[in-house]
């Protein structure tokens, strides 16, 4: 994952965990609606909040947590899969 600042956070980019190859762009910014947090541990793992879903060709939703991703019981991938 990468964060990309300008003084602020602004953007949290990293490839989207459901294989589509697409970069999923997170807004950081607190001027712009919807936005997440994204904040990492003592081992730079980054936990972002709320969750994340995909709408496009690859539906998916999932929370990342300390660098892991969490599938949502809703998501079109399968839930009982965790990817580090």
């Amino acid at each position: 994952m990468t964060i990309v600042r300008d003084g602020v956070d602004k953007w949290a980019c990293f490839h989207c965990p459901g294989g589509c190859g697409e970069t999923i762009k997170l807004s950081l910014s607190n001027n712009r609606k919807p936005k997440w947090t994204a904040v990492p541990d003592w081992l730079k793992r980054p936990t972002i909040s709320p969750s994340v879903r995909q709408t496009n060709e690859c539906p998916c939703h999932f929370w990342i947590r300390q660098g892991r991703v969490d599938w949502c019981k809703d998501s079109r991938r399968s839930p009982s899969r965790t990817t580090k």
